[in-house]
């Protein structure tokens, strides 16, 4: 009987884990961050201002100059809440894509649950939000 349990107790355990990848982090907010050797472009067609705040996507990519990517490397394209006014972001969003580019894990990060934070000056994300607020 204790053989039986401690099978299944094991069976249970190991079930419950998910494979990981090479790149995959523990939060939304470190799969937000550009990394050495990525590249970040905002999306012009997916801003959209709804007063003092915009909406907006940003794809993070390998940077194909740089040479080729490392095995296991995924891209991301990742949603921002900006608040104009106090000069914030928010993610809001960000899917995983495989190298093929299909999705792989697309997280929501429901209102209230993900801190704003004042980008560093002159950081591609400090770029985003005022090419985000002026349109």
């Amino acid at each position: 009987m204790r053989r039986l349990i401690s099978a299944m107790t094991a069976g249970l355990v190991l079930s419950g884990t998910v494979p990981l990848s090479a790149q995959d982090e523990s939060t939304p907010q470190q799969q937000a961050v550009i990394k050495e050797g990525e590249v970040g472009r905002l999306d012009p067609g997916s801003v959209k201002a709804y007063g003092p705040v915009a909406r907006f996507q940003a794809s993070i990519a390998w940077d194909e100059a740089g040479g080729q990517a490392p095995a296991g490397h995924m891209a991301r394209t990742v949603s921002y809440v900006a608040d104009c006014k106090s000069g914030t972001l928010t993610l809001a969003a960000i899917a995983v894509l495989g190298s093929d580019g299909k999705l792989i894990k697309n997280t929501l990060i429901p209102p209230g649950a993900a801190d704003s934070a004042i980008p560093k000056r002159g950081s591609t994300e400090a770029r985003w939000l005022r090419e985000a607020c002026s349109k």
